[in-house]
């Protein structure tokens, strides 16, 4: 223990002082004026002048250091698993009386030694234990590293946790189980007996599609215990089978992929249902069905191929083009193009403009109409009007002849990404014929290729992109675009790597960019227990973002009911967390009212059912069986959980610990020296009192 004062200790003998004079001007020359024998005055002074010291000592401040001494409990933190997978297997009563009975006397005998923290885990985890089992994921990896993150530490003793086993979202448990560093027990839960079942474990399909294309739908079903017989896969609209396969079970047990092709011939959301038939005998039939639902379109990009004439490169560019889902490429010669160019959402031109052929109108109808444009140089393109063009490069100088330059990658571009394959083939494709001149990229325009002549690589561009601009823009400086396609199926036995420079550029022209004022983001898809989260942003004529306005929202669900709700203001624009909603597909109308205009935005997102707790209702004993060797803990099944309590109670490593660290407390805060005084002042009036002075 020391004591240390606010201010300087130094003042301490002047608060000595002013006690001992205080005292002496009270008590000086008594002994003749009272009477009092010759130590009274002494005793009495000597108390005063100490209580008058520790008074002014008091005004100093004074703290005491003092060493506390904190004893803790071990935690024990006790996890329930919440999944609606315990409910599907085994005894279900047991489970919510007899077993919750148990786990309330485990919890019940192990506080009365240790500080239990309860848990239930599954698609979140949170404090307490429920037995609601509604849950419709499983992630025990995460139910151990919110552990981690909360009691890590040498007060954490041990983990208890309960469950079948099953996980169907995160990592395996077992690395974080281990890191935790304490011993981990485990309470098996649910059936391991594995019963025949047909599951449909999977189905993969296109988010959208556009119509009058046919597009793939793979079912993957499994079968276990079902050897030797057959079952069907269908998929269903409106209850009629559009296709569907006989499925022979040839082994056990089975996973296998079936595939099915099918045409979008309607515009609007196909729901389909894909189904494995119910076989006699099958333990669980909620797992033979899915709904899925596929985005049909009726708004393909169109694509203008314009030619000075006919070409190899125009064939190979087309032959790519033909891949691009939702786009629709047509060729058209300039000599003979009557309408007016509208309604293509890019037009590439090969050799054009050019002095043999007047497109001047066409060129014209582009710049008003903010078409996008990528122009292929050849030997017969006019390098002036290019220039006009606007298109993202600079060309002076420009000659009739003729250079062969190859392909030189920018690994700055950031328009889109090449894959080190690409950029790799890019480089062994052929040179390109380049007219001879000097070039640059324009202002905005960004270089994806440069020159390369012979072994020299220039900063002469080969190919640029100007994709920021109010009119997209690219431009290939050379012809010869059919023997890099050439080359790819040489060297690499496939076209594919061509293929994807050519999409990617004409997507990324093509693309059609947002420019309402009320613009809602949403994820496209969500599951019957995910939140449906939407964020909105409002523009003003200016298109500086405000949130000044309400804005609103209308779900309309497939049944034809409405749910109104209104944005909540977020920074500059707007949120809505609505929470989980049944499966199906939502259309949904939002509005806004800014300066008197009526903004709005319409849209949709499907909800889809949670089906990952049903796919699999066998209980994986052996995973908490792990978990428990690997921790130095112990796997006990439910009519054994007294045993986690005996083996806690006689772990030496898993008892309280007491913990010491210094700290500081008022000095006049102590009762012992207030009644010290008050017992002084008391001596002091006492024996005054006695000898008649008062």
């Amino acid at each position: 223990m020391s004591i240390t004062t606010a201010h300087s200790l130094w003042l301490a003998p002047l608060c000595a002082a002013l006690g001992v004079l205080g005292a002496w001007l009270l008590y000086r020359g008594t002994t003749e004026k009272q009477g009092w024998p010759r130590w009274m005055p002494w005793l009495l002074g000597a108390a005063r002048a100490l209580v008058i010291a520790l008074l002014a000592f008091f005004l100093l401040e004074p703290m005491v250091r003092i060493l506390v001494r904190e004893v803790r409990k071990p935690v024990i933190v006790l996890a329930h698993d919440g999944s609606s997978s315990l409910l599907a297997a085994g005894d279900t009563a047991a489970l919510r009386t007899g077993y919750r009975d148990a786990l309330n006397a485990l919890s019940a005998r192990l506080g009365e030694t240790y500080e239990v923290r309860p848990f239930t885990y599954g698609t979140e985890v949170e404090e307490g234990v429920g037995f609601a089992q509604d849950d419709g994921r499983t992630d025990i990896d995460q139910l151990f590293r919110e552990v981690y993150d909360r009691f890590a530490g040498p007060d954490l003793g041990a983990v208890i946790i309960d469950g079948d086993g099953i996980y169907n979202t995160g990592r395996d448990p077992r690395l974080a189980a281990e890191r935790l560093g304490v011993p981990v027990f485990t309470i098996a839960l649910g059936d391991t007996t594995v019963r025949p079942d047909l599951v449909l474990r999977d189905v993969d399909h296109n988010r959208i599609t556009y119509l009058g294309n046919e597009f793939p739908v793979t079912a993957r079903v499994e079968a276990r215990h079902f050897a030797g017989r057959s079952t069907r896969v269908s998929v269903l609209r409106d209850g009629k089978e559009l296709a569907g396969k006989d499925l022979p079970v040839n082994g056990d047990p089975m996973i296998v992929d079936v595939p099915f092709m099918l045409k979008a011939d309607a515009p609007g959301t196909m729901r389909l249902t894909v189904r494995v038939a119910v076989r006699d005998g099958e333990a669980n039939a909620a797992n033979n069905e899915r709904t899925v639902h596929i985005d049909v379109l009726d708004g393909r990009q169109r694509i203008l191929l314009l030619a000075l004439a006919a070409h190899p490169d125009v064939s190979a560019l087309r032959q790519s083009l033909d891949g691009l889902e939702g786009y629709r490429t047509e060729v058209a010669y300039a000599a003979d193009l009557k309408e007016p160019p509208d309604q293509y959402n890019l037009i590439i031109l090969h050799q054009l403009p050019s002095t043999r052929a007047a497109i001047q109108p066409v060129l014209q109808r582009i710049a008003e109409r903010r078409i996008p444009t990528w122009t292929i140089i050849g030997q017969n393109t006019d390098l002036g009007q290019v220039d006009a063009l606007e298109s993202g490069l600079s060309i002076t100088n420009g000659q009739r002849m003729m250079n062969d330059a190859q392909a030189a990658v920018n690994t700055d571009f950031a328009l889109f990404t090449l894959e080190p394959d690409e950029a790799r083939a890019l480089e062994r494709f052929p040179p390109l014929q380049v007219p001879i001149g000097t070039y640059a990229p324009g202002r905005g325009a960004e270089a994806l290729l440069y020159q390369k002549v012979g072994v020299v690589r220039t900063n002469y561009p080969l190919m640029v992109i100007a994709a920021r601009g109010e009119r997209p823009a690219a431009v290939t400086c050379g012809e010869g675009l059919w023997r890099w396609r050439l080359a790819d199926q040489q060297l690499y036995g496939g076209t594919e790597r061509f293929d994807r420079l050519v999409r990617k550029t004409a997507a990324l022209l093509a693309l059609k960019e947002d420019k309402g004022r009320f613009r809602v983001r949403h994820a496209p898809e969500f599951t019957s227990s995910d939140k449906v989260v939407l964020q909105a942003e409002l523009y003003n004529a200016s298109y500086e973002p405000v949130n000044t306005p309400e804005a609103s929202i209308i779900f309309t669900d497939e049944a034809g009911k409405d749910y109104a709700y209104a944005f909540s203001r977020k920074g500059t624009g707007y949120a809505l967390e609505v929470g989980s909603l049944p499966p199906g597909r939502y259309t949904w109308k939002a509005a806004a009212t800014l300066d008197k205009e009526r903004l709005a935005a319409t849209g949709a997102f499907v909800v889809n059912e949670l089906v990952a707790e049903r796919l699999s209702t066998v209980a994986d004993h052996a995973l908490l069986a792990s978990i428990a060797a690997r921790t130095q803990g112990l796997m006990v099944h439910a009519a054994d959980v007294d045993r986690i309590a005996d083996t806690i109670a006689v772990a030496r490593a898993i008892v309280p610990r007491s913990y010491s660290h210094a700290g500081f407390s008022d000095l006049i805060g102590l009762r012992w020296i207030f009644f010290a005084l008050l017992a002084l002042l008391t001596l002091e009036w006492a024996l005054r009192r006695r000898s008649g002075t008062y």
